[in-house]
C-alpha cells in the first residue's frame, strides 16, 4: 500500500500539485495529467478504509454512477482504479471552489444569479433522475463552481458517493444518510430517498443562495423538527421579486412530496422563468440577503443560534426572531460589489447518518410542544398534539366545533335540496354532458382523469349542454353520451381547456413524447397552437378544421424546428475480419412519441428487410474488399411529421492478416542459458475468403525456402467458414539468427529473431 503523496510527487501518472480537501474518508488533490496537460481532481481513499468492503463498494458505485451520467452540470469521471492497494477516483477539475465556501466568504448571490445557478443544478438532478440515480446529499459544499466570467457562476454537482441507483442500497438498513440542514421532511422520518427529496434539497439550496443560510438551523433534533413542523420560510414582501420567488420556494419546500414540483426539470423551468421576468423588470441585480443576513448566516452548522421563524414568530429556541432586519433588501448599484459578510460560525455542512425510523424521543417531544403547534401537514390526524394553547385555545376549538357543526347541517340541507342539480359548479344537463365528454374522449397519454374532467367542465361553461347537443358532440337519448363528432370551435375550446387544466403542459406533453429537453417546446410553442394540434390530431375527423388548422400548422413547424434534425439517421461503419459492422444512430428514443423503421438490403437488391436492433453485419468476400448496403428509413413523430431517408452505406472489412503466435518455451538448459526459446509457432489468418483454399509460402532470410527439419516451402491454407483460423503449426531450429517470413495473397507475417 502506498503512502499518501505530497506536493510534487507522483501518483500513477498524475503529479500532485496541492490538497483541495481532506476528511474522514480520504484526500482530494489538485493534480496534473502530464499526458493530456490538464488539471484533474484526484480522490484517494484512506488506507484504513480499504478493508471496509461496504465503503469500497460505495466508492466504486460513485465511479460507476458518474460513468453513466451525462449532464453539462455534473462533474465527469476520468478514471477509477487502484495503485498498490490505494483506491482512487479521478474527475474533471473545477477551479473556483464550492458554493459553500463562496457563500461563506462573499455572501448571498444576486437574485437572478441564484435562480440561474440553482436552475442548472436542478437540470443536473433531472439528468440523474432520468437514469434512476437519486443524489441524496444536495448541499452547497457538493456544488463546485467555475466563474466563467465575473459574476457568472457555472455549477457542477459532485459527490455521488451516497447516491442511490434503482433499488440498490449500500447503506445499513434503518439508516438515514444525508445532511440534516438540506434533508426533506420524509427523510427525517426515515423514509426512503426519492427524486422528490432531491427537489426539496434544491429548494433549500435556493434559499441558501438567496439569503446566505440554510432554511432552518439549530441542533440535530431542532433541525429535524423544523423541517417536519415549521412553516416554509418566506422572503419579506418588501424583497424585490418576492411575489415571484415565494411561490417557487413554497412549492419546492412543501412538506408533502406530492405537493412539490413533479420533476427537477419543472423546478428548473420555474427558476428560469422567474429569472427572465426579474431581468425584464430591471430587478436582476437584487440581493435578498446582505451584510446583516450574512452576519447571522448559517449554511447548516450544528448547533447554533436559530432565527428561523415559526408560526408564532419565535425561533425554535424560544427567542423572538428579528423581523425584516434579518433579511434586508439590498439592490446593488453600478460599481458596487457584494457587501462583505461578517465571519461565520464554524460550518460543518457534513454528511451525517442517523439510524432508526422517525425522530428521536427528544425530537418527538419537541414536536408536541413546538411553537406554532401542529403536526406536519402530511402526517395522519392521529399524530396531532392535544392539550395545547391553554384556555384560549380550548375556547377557539369549541367555537370551531360548534361552527363546523352548524355549517355541516346547513350544507347537508342544501345537499338534500339540490341533489341532482349540483352546487358550487355545473348542474343538471351541463353536469351530465361534461361527465359524458370526460369519460368518452380518448385520453392523451400525458393527461390525467382529473384534467379531462376539468377540461370538459371548462367546455360546458363556454358552450352549454344544449348547444353541444345541437352541435352533435353529445346525445341525450336514454342517457347522455359522447358521440365523437366535433365542430372545430368546440374541439378548440376543449383542447384549450385541457391545456389550461394542466399545470405545466409543455413538460407533461414533452415527457410523454420523450423529446428530452422540453424547454424548446415551452419557448417556441404557444398554448393556442398546441390546442390546435390537439384538436386536429386527437378530436377532429375529416372536415374543415377551422381556426384549429392554422394553429396546428404553426405548432408543427415549431416542433419540427425543435426536435426534427437535419439527418434522422446516422450510420457508422466499423471494419471487422471478413465483414463490416454498421451501427445505426436513430433519433433516441426512436422518434419523439412516434417510431422509426429502418429497412436494409444488399446493394443492388430490391428485397428490403426491416432492421432489428441498431446493428447490421454485412459479410464481404475478403478483407479489404468494399461492401455496400442500401438503407431506407422512415421516422414518424408524435405530432404527425414524418421524415424519410434513402441512402447507401459503404465500408470495408479489415485487411487480410497473417500472424505468428508463439506456442511454447524451451526447457533445455543449454538453450535456456543462451536465452533462446524453443520455436514452435502457429500461423493464424483473418479475412481470407471463407471456404477458398490458398497457399502460404515460408521463406528464410528473404528468399530461400526454409531448410529446417520437416519444414516445407509451401503450406496449404485451411480456410474455415468464417475466414479466420489456424494455417499451420511450425517448428523452427532451436538456435538460429535468421528471419522467417510467411506470405499469402495480400498478407505477410515475419518472425524476428
Amino acid at each position: 500500500m502506498v503512502a499518501f503523496p505530497q506536493e510534487g510527487e507522483q501518483f500513477g501518472r498524475y503529479v500532485i500539485e496541492r490538497v483541495l480537501g481532506q476528511g474522514g474518508m480520504g484526500v482530494v488533490y489538485q493534480a496534473k495529467d502530464p499526458a493530456l496537460r490538464r488539471k484533474v481532481a484526484l480522490k484517494l481513499v484512506l488506507p484504513s478504509l480499504t478493508v471496509d468492503k461496504d465503503f469500497i463498494t460505495r466508492f466504486e458505485r460513485e465511479a460507476n454512477i458518474l460513468a453513466k451520467l451525462r449532464s453539462r452540470n455534473i462533474v465527469q469521471i476520468i478514471e477509477y482504479g487502484e495503485v498498490e492497494g490505494t483506491v482512487y477516483l479521478v474527475t474533471e477539475y473545477v477551479p473556483d471552489g464550492d458554493l459553500h465556501g463562496w457563500l461563506k466568504t462573499k455572501g448571498p448571490l444576486e437574485t437572478v444569479h441564484a435562480l440561474r445557478l440553482v436552475g442548472d443544478v436542478s437540470d443536473a438532478l433531472f439528468d440523474a433522475h432520468r437514469v434512476g440515480v437519486v443524489h441524496r446529499d444536495v448541499k452547497p459544499s457538493n456544488v463546485l463552481l467555475w466563474e466563467r466570467q465575473e459574476g457568472e457562476l457555472v455549477p457542477y454537482l459532485t459527490d455521488f458517493g451516497i447516491a442511490t441507483e434503482g433499488d440498490s442500497n449500500v447503506t445499513r438498513a434503518g439508516s438515514v444518510v444525508g445532511s440534516l440542514p438540506y434533508m426533506s421532511p420524509e427523510r427525517h422520518m426515515g423514509e426512503q430517498a426519492t427524486a422528490s427529496g432531491d427537489i426539496y434539497a434544491a429548494g433549500c439550496l435556493l434559499w441558501a443562495c438567496l439569503t446566505g443560510k440554510a432554511p432552518y438551523t439549530g441542533s440535530d433534533f431542532e433541525l429535524m423538527s423544523a423541517h417536519i413542523n415549521n412553516p416554509v420560510p418566506r422572503l419579506p414582501a418588501s424583497t424585490p421579486g418576492a411575489d415571484l420567488l415565494n411561490p417557487i420556494i413554497q412549492r419546492a419546500l412543501a412538506k408533502k412530496p406530492e405537493n412539490r414540483y413533479r420533476t427537477a426539470a419543472e423546478l428548473a423551468k420555474a427558476l428560469d422563468k422567474a429569472a427572465d421576468r426579474l431581468e425584464e423588470s430591471g430587478l436582476g441585480g437584487a440581493v435578498v440577503g446582505g451584510a446583516a443576513a450574512a452576519a447571522a448566516a448559517d449554511l447548516g452548522s450544528r448547533p447554533g443560534v436559530t432565527w428561523d421563524t415559526t408560526a408564532d414568530g419565535t425561533s425554535g429556541a424560544g427567542n423572538k426572531a428579528p423581523e425584516a432586519e434579518a433579511q434586508p433588501t439590498i439592490v446593488k448599484r453600478p460599481g458596487e460589489g457584494t457587501p462583505t459578510p461578517a465571519p461565520l460560525a464554524n460550518e460543518t455542512d457534513s454528511t451525517v447518518v442517523h439510524s432508526g425510523k422517525g425522530l428521536p424521543k427528544a425530537a418527538a417531544a419537541t414536536n408536541a410542544g413546538t411553537a406554532g403547534g401542529g403536526q406536519p401537514e402530511w402526517l395522519p390526524s392521529h399524530h396531532s398534539s392535544a392539550g395545547q394553547g391553554g384556555d384560549d385555545g380550548d375556547k377557539k376549538k369549541r367555537y370551531a366545533i360548534i361552527g363546523g357543526g352548524v355549517a355541516a347541517v346547513l350544507l347537508l340541507g342544501a345537499g338534500i335540496f339540490t341533489q341532482g342539480f349540483g352546487i358550487f359548479g355545473l348542474h343538471g344537463d351541463d353536469a351530465r354532458a361534461a361527465e359524458a365528454i370526460a369519460s368518452g374522449v380518448p385520453k392523451p397519454g400525458w393527461a390525467t382523469e382529473d384534467q379531462m374532467s376539468c377540461a370538459s367542465e371548462s367546455l360546458v361553461e363556454k358552450v352549454p349542454a344544449a348547444e353541444l347537443r345541437s352541435h352533435g358532440v353529445v346525445d341525450a337519448g336514454d342517457d347522455w353520451t359522447y358521440t365523437g363528432e366535433w365542430p372545430a370551435d368546440d374541439a378548440m375550446n376543449f383542447a384549450q381547456g385541457l391545456l389550461g387544466c394542466t399545470e405545466s403542459w409543455s413538460t407533461e406533453i414533452g415527457d410523454n413524447w420523450k423529446v428530452g429537453d422540453t424547454r424548446c417546446m415551452e419557448k417556441e410553442v404557444d398554448k393556442t397552437s398546441m390546442a390546435g394540434l390537439i384538436a386536429v390530431t386527437a378530436l377532429l375527423k375529416d372536415g374543415d378544421p377551422g381556426a384549429a388548422g392554422p394553429a396546428k400548422d404553426k405548432a408543427v413547424e415549431a416542433l419540427d424546428g425543435c426536435y426534427v434534425k437535419a439527418d434522422a439517421l446516422g450510420a457508422k461503419v466499423t471494419p471487422k475480419p471478413a465483414y463490416m459492422q454498421v451501427d445505426f444512430d436513430v433519433q433516441e428514443p426512436t422518434a419523439p412519441g412516434g417510431e422509426s423503421v429502418i429497412e436494409i438490403a444488399k446493394k443492388g437488391s430490391s428485397s428490403y428487410e426491416e432492421l432489428k436492433g441498431s446493428t447490421y453485419e454485412l459479410a464481404v468476400t475478403e478483407g479489404g474488399v468494399e461492401g455496400c448496403i442500401a438503407v431506407k428509413t422512415n421516422v414518424a413523430f408524435a405530432w404527425g411529421t414524418e421524415k424519410a431517408t434513402d441512402a447507401d452505406v459503404c465500408g470495408k472489412a479489415e485487411p487480410k492478416k497473417l500472424e505468428w503466435v508463439k506456442l511454447d518455451k524451451c526447457t533445455d538448459p543449454t538453450y535456456t542459458k543462451q536465452k533462446v526459446e524453443c520455436n514452435t509457432w502457429r500461423l493464424t489468418f483473418e479475412g481470407f475468403q471463407p471456404g477458398k483454399q490458398f497457399n502460404v509460402k515460408l521463406t528464410r532470410n528473404g528468399g530461400k525456402c526454409s531448410d529446417a527439419k520437416n519444414a516445407e516451402c509451401v503450406w496449404p491454407g485451411t480456410a474455415d467458414g468464417q475466414g479466420k483460423g489456424a494455417v499451420v503449426d511450425w517448428s523452427g531450429p532451436k538456435v538460429w539468427n535468421d528471419k522467417f517470413v510467411a506470405t499469402a495473397p495480400g498478407a505477410s507475417a515475419q518472425i524476428d529473431n
